[in-house]
């Protein structure tokens, strides 16, 4: 939370700017009519959503069913990704959406099982479905704020074009109506100064729930690994590498070996062996995910397949039987690939 409001008022110094500051900055006003957007785009994305979902689950023994619930698959990614990129650009906050690039190379059964087990679909639904009732809350407040803002700073226009009484219920107000057309200006100033702090921290607010469902879980984006990794260069001090055990070879098959005869690190493909040796670095299925451009749910099955085909029970266990067999070897710690350097293709 404290990044989003830093996003918001990170370019002002001093208390006095951080107060008045927001009031000539264009981009408080673009943040204003994104949540004044927000309750049509939130009526869209309810009824397209639930009306989707409620037809497709209705007749889904059917044919219509997934013709009706695929397309949803997608179309929830979609507009999670627009959303996402309009946080990011209004309120300045680090926003990674899950890797976008996971239809490379797959057909389309693959690309919708995919879709299926990203958690970021799911999240991605909540997010819109409730952006409808967000929508009605920044709707009635910059409404209402903005009426009265607009009414107490143009009261002496107010008091100019209509039959202003100063008189209400028989209680004389003390002076005349255009004495208190203008002392209800600094009022209307004040009010409206407090409705562009409001719109920040409702940004800020709605930034902070956006990243929590549509950002990625990954902390970091770690190198991508070599195939055959390599002991790091020893520094004054080290031993010298003839006093260093010897690395454990790793078997490989013969090249005429029939495939059912491979096991171990040779029966992996070169996607799983990559997977290996970041769960053997510690990393998480998300920063995985971020590292290959593929998403978390994919990153899942490769670490099934992994613990299948090497009969072990768990990431503990494939991390343990990576370092034993010398297929990772302990070096020092890689520095995370800075945000923006992903890889572009799999």
């Amino acid at each position: 939370m404290r990044e989003a409001f830093a996003g918001v008022y990170g370019r002002w110094d001093s208390p006095a700017a951080k107060v008045f500051g927001p009031v000539i900055e264009w981009r408080t006003y673009l943040r204003a009519v994104h949540l004044a957007a927000m309750f049509p785009l939130g009526i869209a994305y309810f009824v397209v959503v639930v009306t989707m979902f409620a037809v497709g689950g209705a007749l889904i023994w059917t044919v219509v069913g997934p013709l009706v619930l695929i397309p949803l698959l997608f179309i929830t990614r979609w507009a999670g990704d627009g959303e996402a990129w309009a946080v990011r650009h209004l309120v300045k906050i680090e926003l990674r959406r899950p890797p976008t690039a996971i239809d490379l190379k797959q057909s389309p059964r693959s690309q919708i099982w995919t879709r299926l087990i990203d958690p970021s679909t799911w999240t991605g639904l909540i997010y819109l479905i409730f952006q409808f009732p967000i929508g009605i809350a920044t709707f009635v407040m910059l409404t209402v704020a903005g009426a009265v803002a607009g009414m107490l700073t143009g009261a002496p226009i107010l008091v100019a074009t209509t039959d202003f009484a100063t008189e209400t219920h028989g209680w004389h107000l003390g002076f005349d109506r255009w004495m208190l057309g203008v002392l209800l200006v600094p009022v209307g100033l004040l009010s409206f100064l407090i409705l562009v702090h409001l719109v920040n921290a409702f940004s800020a607010l709605h930034a902070v729930w956006a990243r929590l469902l549509l950002g990625s879980r990954a902390k970091n984006i770690p190198a991508l690994p070599n195939h055959e990794p390599e002991p790091p260069d020893p520094g004054p001090g080290t031993p010298v590498a003839s006093a260093l055990p010897a690395r454990p070879p790793v078997a490989t098959p013969p090249t005429q070996q029939p495939a059912e005869g491979i096991s171990g690190i040779a029966s992996l493909t070169a996607r799983e062996k990559e997977v290996l040796m970041l769960i053997a670095r510690g990393h998480s299925n998300a920063e995985i995910g971020e590292a290959l451009v593929i998403s978390e749910g994919t990153v899942k099955t490769h670490v099934k397949r992994v613990l299948a085909k090497l009969e072990l029970r768990d990431r503990t266990q494939a991390s343990v039987y990576a370092y034993e067999t010398g297929f990772v070897v302990p070096r020092v710690a890689e520095e995370p690939t800075p945000i923006g350097r992903r890889r572009k293709s799999v």
